[in-house]
């Protein structure tokens, strides 16, 4: 006499997918089983895939997390204090060398936000500057007003009550 384990509710084809991927979960590391791990290098030794960095040895403070693409940042970059907190976020378009750059109060309601650029600079390196309109609130949230940069430059020393142009 034939004895069947099947779950009777699912039929012999799921129930043997079922049992192989139950048994895949117990015999791989998990590292394997997983489908991503953090902090990998590809073939040329670049940065690739999800990275991240601690503020602490025992890696249980949080400082950044983010992607990359073959040693170039791209996507969105968090990064946090040494208390935890979100410090500023980071949309990086990869293409146009942009980052839609949000800064946050210790509270968690946004600070200011704006867009920045990565250039080449004249010397040879790179320049990382703030451009345009930044935006600024309170501790509350409510706005305090707008803030001009030029490659970097503030046009003001504090926010100026006004619309924002060209906001995307």
């Amino acid at each position: 006499m034939e004895k069947t384990l099947n779950h009777p509710s699912l039929s012999p084809r799921t129930w043997m997918i079922v049992t192989i991927f139950q048994g895949l979960i117990f015999v791989c590391p998990p590292a394997q089983a997983w489908p991503w791990s953090w902090n990998r290098y590809d073939a040329k030794q670049l940065k690739n895939g999800r990275w991240r960095a601690f503020h602490d040895y025992e890696e249980k403070v949080l400082h950044y997390k983010g992607r990359y693409r073959h040693g170039k940042e791209v996507g969105v970059w968090k990064t946090f204090t040494a208390d935890g907190n979100l410090y500023f976020t980071e949309k990086i378009k990869r293409r146009d060398k942009s980052y839609k750059t949000v800064y946050y109060h210790p509270n968690g309601k946004v600070s200011h936000r704006g867009m920045a650029y990565l250039r080449d600079a004249e010397d040879g390196g790179v320049q990382f500057y703030w451009e345009g309109d930044w935006e600024y609130f309170d501790l509350e949230g409510r706005p305090l007003g707008v803030k001009t940069f030029v490659k970097g430059n503030p046009t003001t020393n504090t926010p100026v009550f006004g619309s924002v142009r060209g906001r995307k």
